[in-house]
C-alpha cells in the first residue's frame, strides 16, 4: 500500500496518474469514558487502509476534523463548519485533478460529516474530471445484524457503543479502557433529527448505547465486512463506467 506522505514527489508523479485515491475523513470529538476524541479517526483510518491495499489505491493523509455541532459541548471536541469541510474537500480535489487523479474515494468514520460531505461530492463531481465517491460505513445494518447483540438507542445514531467500542478494540486495545465503559440508552425525544438537540442534553456520558457487550472479535468482522463493501461498490462502478 502506497502513502502519498511517505513519497517524494517525483515517486508521486507517476503515482497519481490514472490512479485511485483514499481520503480518510474523521472527527475529534467525546466518546464516552472509554474511547479516546479521536475515535473517528482511528476508524476511518483501518477502514481506509484495508480499502487501499484491496484496491490499490493511494492512501492520502486524514481530514482528522469534522462537524460535531451535536458534541461541541463535551471537552475536547473540536468542530469545523459545513462549509470549511467542503471548502477542503473542494481544494483538495482540485489538486488531485490537476494532478491527473481520476478517482476520490473518501471514506468517512463520522455521522456528523455526511451532509457536508453529500454537498463536496455533488460539487467535485460537477466541477472536475475526476469522480469522487463517499462512503460511511457501508453495509454496516447488516453487519450489525449478523455480529451484533444490543439494540441501537436511535435508529439513525449510535455513538461510542458497542459497535465503535469493538472496532477500537481491533483497531488498539491499549487506546480503550473497558473498565470505565458505560450503557447510557437515553430515551430519545420523538422530534430528534427533526430538531437539532446538543447531545450533551440527552447524554452525559457521550455515550448512546452499550459499549460492556464490545469485542475485539465483532470489531475485526466489522471492519474487514464495511472495507469488503467499498471495494465491491468501487470495483462495480469502474465496471459500469467503462
Amino acid at each position: 500500500m502506497n502513502r502519498l506522505s511517505a513519497m517524494s514527489w517525483k515517486d508521486a508523479e507517476k503515482e497519481l496518474k490514472n490512479k485511485k485515491v483514499i481520503l480518510p475523513l474523521g472527527a475529534v470529538e467525546a466518546h464516552g469514558y472509554h474511547l479516546p476524541l479521536g475515535t473517528d479517526n482511528y476508524i476511518a483510518q483501518e477502514i481506509a487502509k484495508i480499502a487501499a491495499q484491496r484496491l490499490d489505491a493511494l492512501l492520502l493523509p486524514i481530514i482528522p476534523y469534522g462537524q460535531v455541532w451535536s458534541l461541541r459541548n463535551f471537552p475536547g471536541s473540536i468542530s469545523l463548519s459545513n462549509q470549511t469541510i467542503i471548502s477542503m474537500i473542494d481544494d483538495l480535489s482540485e489538486s488531485l485533478d490537476h494532478h491527473g487523479v481520476e478517482m476520490l474515494i473518501i471514506i468517512n468514520a463520522h455521522f456528523g460529516n455526511m451532509s457536508a460531505l453529500k454537498t463536496a461530492e455533488r460539487l467535485v463531481n460537477d466541477k472536475y474530471d475526476l469522480k469522487v465517491l463517499r462512503f460511511t460505513h457501508p453495509g454496516l445494518k447488516s453487519l450489525e445484524k449478523k455480529y451484533i447483540k444490543s439494540k441501537r438507542v436511535h435508529p439513525d445514531y449510535l455513538h461510542a457503543e458497542e459497535i465503535e467500542t469493538s472496532m477500537m478494540l481491533q483497531i488498539n486495545s491499549n487506546l480503550v479502557d473497558m473498565s470505565r465503559a458505560e450503557a447510557d440508552t437515553p430515551e430519545i425525544p420523538e422530534y430528534f433529527g427533526s430538531y437539532s438537540v446538543p447531545w450533551d442534553k440527552i447524554t452525559a456520558k457521550a455515550v448512546l448505547g452499550d459499549p460492556t457487550l464490545a469485542t475485539k472479535e465483532k470489531g475485526e468482522k466489522l471492519i474487514t465486512g464495511i472495507a469488503a463493501k467499498i471495494v465491491k461498490i468501487v470495483n462495480n462502478f469502474e465496471k459500469e463506467a467503462e
